[in-house]
């Protein structure tokens, strides 16, 4: 049944990103004490954020979502042969675009940092380090969209550790970069900078490495193969344009949040980069974990027109979904500024710079449950061929928070940029549900929404606690001053928090745990059973 299956993998998916979020708070603390906040670190923000952006909107987004797809119907319906021809027609269409999109991206760096960050303009020394690490970050793109694109191969064999690990070498390069590299050149924040530049393409390279030799493992072996009237890949084309439209309301609005926050204080663009950080904690451990895990299942039932199977996913999907993450971002609303004081504060990175940074933080952590449902949602309409009703719901969404976004960034500076990021968030994860329901039938909206209603007042109940347990700890041992003081008193938060909610899980009738529980000791019951010979 697809839900156990979907509950036992993203039970593995979630602890292998647990670590990979583990390995990237060290990277960003460690980023953090080198650079600070200040011309160094806004000018790397945004000099990643480009090719990140492309990254997520094209690579891990778009093409995971049109490719997925089209290789679960031709594992349904045609030869292995045909399947492995497929790709090597992508990757080889593929190489020759992402060559050309670097080559443009170093080529005009300068108008696109012009376009990204128009408030760096004034400062020169700013801008021509911007400009600068670009280029040098835009071969990025190409090396971690080749990656995605063995991500979706794994992904729909439903093979789904090593895709999942392959963070994890990004980080471990780039800590490594911090440690040993970036003190090569030199013992200013502006020429350190470098060595992170050359850890996160040292880790892109190593991400298409580790993914390669699975899919090797699996049969695949690439050929040198250009056929642009193949049915699999012009239907891929053709679902590219609208994923990407769709897949890009998160990104515009993180780049309408960098162009926008270019003209606020010094730092803004840092803040908004961290407080997205701990947001993506809950969202990218376990929402787009039931989220990956999701979708070969239900293009597996869309290929097959069981719409029955299909809504029982959906809804289970979300179901999981939110009994991890809106009890994960309550706890980091209300403990986001000794969680942010204790990964962050350290080096150049101050304690004000902690407090800012933990503002953002919790207005992002509102809306974690909505990017969750959207990350799966989404899937649906691209599984259905209905993309062009997922992109209505984007540009809508889009042109909202850019009106949100100029009525709330002078009022409330970069945190009107945080809310309206989060509002549009919400928004759309509704349309999409709405949408989703009139295309595939009842989901079970009535009991979705009671269970969401429980689990969010149970997780308030549980903030509640922990705000106020952190504040007597904090207030009894002094935390302004130790730092490992403000460590254990982070980790009971956390152990009183579980067990706070656990404890009212079944007061409010809510099974899910049992269930959870079970599923874990089923999955861990089956790695230690004997392998058959």
């Amino acid at each position: 049944m697809s839900t156990k299956h979907i509950a036992k993998s993203a039970v593995i998916v979630s602890a292998i990103t647990m670590l990979s979020r583990v390995l990237g708070y060290l990277r960003d603390a460690l980023n953090a004490a080198l650079l600070g906040v200040g011309m160094a670190s806004d000018a790397f923000f945004v000099a990643f954020r480009i090719p990140n952006m492309l990254r997520n909107l094209l690579a891990e987004g778009a093409l995971s979502s049109a490719f997925i797809p089209v290789f679960t119907e031709y594992l349904e319906k045609k030869k292995k042969e045909d399947v492995w021809l497929l790709t090597s027609n992508v990757l080889t269409v593929l190489n020759i675009i992402l060559i050309l999109l670097t080559a443009l991206g170093v080529v005009f760096a300068d108008p696109i940092v012009r376009v990204m960050a128009p408030g760096f303009i004034k400062d020169a020394a700013k801008f021509a380090l911007t400009v600068q690490l670009t280029r040098y970050l835009f071969p990025f793109i190409y090396f971690i969209s080749i990656a995605a694109l063995f991500l979706g191969v794994l992904n729909s064999l439903k093979k789904f550790s090593m895709p999942a690990f392959a963070p994890v070498v990004l980080n471990v390069a780039m800590i490594a970069a911090g440690l040993w590299i970036c003190p090569l050149f030199g013992n200013t924040p502006e020429k350190q900078v470098y060595g992170w530049v050359i850890g996160a393409l040292i880790g892109a390279v190593l991400q298409i490495i580790i993914q390669w030799i699975p899919a090797i493992n699996e049969g695949y072996k690439f050929k040198f193969f250009i056929d642009l009237k193949e049915p699999g890949l012009r239907k891929i084309g053709k679902l590219m344009l609208p994923a990407t439209i769709a897949q890009s309301v998160t990104q515009i609005n993180l780049l309408v949040n960098t162009i926008l926050a270019s003209f606020l204080t010094g730092g803004a663009v840092t803040y908004l980069y961290y407080g997205n950080r701990l947001m993506q904690l809950p969202f990218g451990v376990f929402g787009v974990a039931i989220a990956t895990v999701s979708f070969p299942y239900i293009s597996q039932y869309a290929a097959r027109n069981d719409l029955e199977s299909l809504r029982n996913t959906i809804h289970s999907s979300l179901k999981q979904a939110f009994f991890i993450t809106i009890p994960a971002s309550a706890g980091l609303i209300f403990m986001s500024l000794p969680i942010n004081a204790l990964l962050l504060h350290y080096g150049r990175f101050t304690y004000a710079d902690a407090v800012n940074t933990a503002k953002v933080s919790s207005v992002y952590c509102v809306a974690v449950f909505a990017f969750t449902g959207i990350k799966i949602l989404t899937q649906v309409f691209y599984a259905l061929d209905k993309a062009a009703i997922a992109v209505k719901i984007s540009s809508f969404v889009m042109a909202l928070n850019i009106i949100l976004c100029l009525a709330l960034m002078r009022p409330f500076n970069f945190l009107g940029l945080a809310a309206a990021t989060a509002i549009g968030g919400i928004v759309q994860y509704w349309l999409l549900y709405h949408y989703a329901e009139k295309l595939v039938g009842d989901m079970k909206t009535k009991e979705l929404l009671i269970y969401l209603l429980k689990i969010t007042f149970i997780s308030l109940i549980m903030g509640i606690c922990v705000y106020f347990l952190n504040a007597y700890l904090a207030g009894m041992w002094n935390t302004v001053y130790s730092r490992k003081a403000n460590a254990l008193i982070v980790f009971i938060c956390m152990l009183a928090g579980t067990a706070v909610y656990a404890v009212l899980l079944p007061l409010f009738r809510v099974h899910e745990a049992k269930t959870f529980m079970n599923m874990i000791k089923e999955k861990l019951k089956i790695k230690n059973q004997p392998q058959e010979r």
